[in-house]
């Protein structure tokens, strides 16, 4: 038996493309790509604070939150669904940790649809308006709870549809897309998506109650709400 031409799983899964292997190491991707976000990071804290210096540490918190997870979105995995097509073959630096990380997940590798839809909404809603929900918040805007709201609506439902599926996929059909190294499922695929989970949820707790935020900011304070909404 002829080995496999790719080392992605389950064993013999079609690809997008020719699969041709990565040349820079695991962790120089790795550190280009923690280096990039660290910098994105202090500039948008730089800018910030000459934007607005008033603005309290809870809320710079938020801010960087929102331009890392509304950049990511946008430029990383709008390459992806830019270059699905090929993914297997590129050779730049996106392609080359998308190819990484799809180690622990194959229908990066294969234009998965349901990946590919999921990760196309995700480019054109949820990117730009994390990068919104960022601007309302320095400036303090009265809409920066429902956007948030929104935003941290879709990127729960999002992360638990991409869970669900794959883990499903796994358990009640046999189909493994992740290598058997636990390293690839419980550090690439359970942690790094983690962080959407935990944070996102973070942010519904300080909404609570929802609908104190959106009263608000519908009804300014020297009006009053219809009758039928004031129950």
């Amino acid at each position: 038996m002829l080995p496999p031409s790719h080392p992605y799983y389950p064993e013999g899964v079609l690809l997008s493309g020719e699969f041709i292997g990565n040349t820079w190491s695991v962790p120089a991707l790795i550190l280009t790509f923690a280096t990039g976000c660290a910098l994105l990071l202090f500039v948008t804290f730089v800018a910030v604070r000459h934007a607005n210096p008033a603005l309290k540490p809870p809320d710079l918190w938020k801010v960087l939150w929102f331009v890392l997870t509304g950049s990511i979105h946008v430029f990383f995995e709008g390459y992806f669904v830019y270059n699905h097509s090929r993914m297997s073959s590129m050779q730049d630096f996106f392609g080359q940790l998308w190819k990484e990380y799809a180690l622990s997940d194959s229908r990066y590798m294969s234009s998965d649809s349901l990946v590919l839809c999921t990760e196309g909404l995700t480019v054109l809603t949820w990117g730009p308006l994390s990068l919104l929900t960022a601007v309302l918040i320095i400036r303090q805007s009265r809409f920066r709870h429902p956007i948030q709201a929104l935003v941290s609506t879709g990127h729960l439902y999002g992360n638990l549809i991409y869970y669900s599926t794959c883990l499903y996929e796994d358990f009640a059909l046999g189909k493994r897309s992740y290598r058997p190294e636990p390293y690839y499922f419980w550090w690439y695929f359970i942690l790094m998506n983690t962080f959407w989970l935990v944070i996102v949820s973070s942010r519904f707790l300080e909404l609570s109650p929802p609908s104190t935020d959106l009263a608000s900011c519908l009804f300014p304070m020297n009006t009053h709400p219809p009758p039928c909404l004031q129950y």
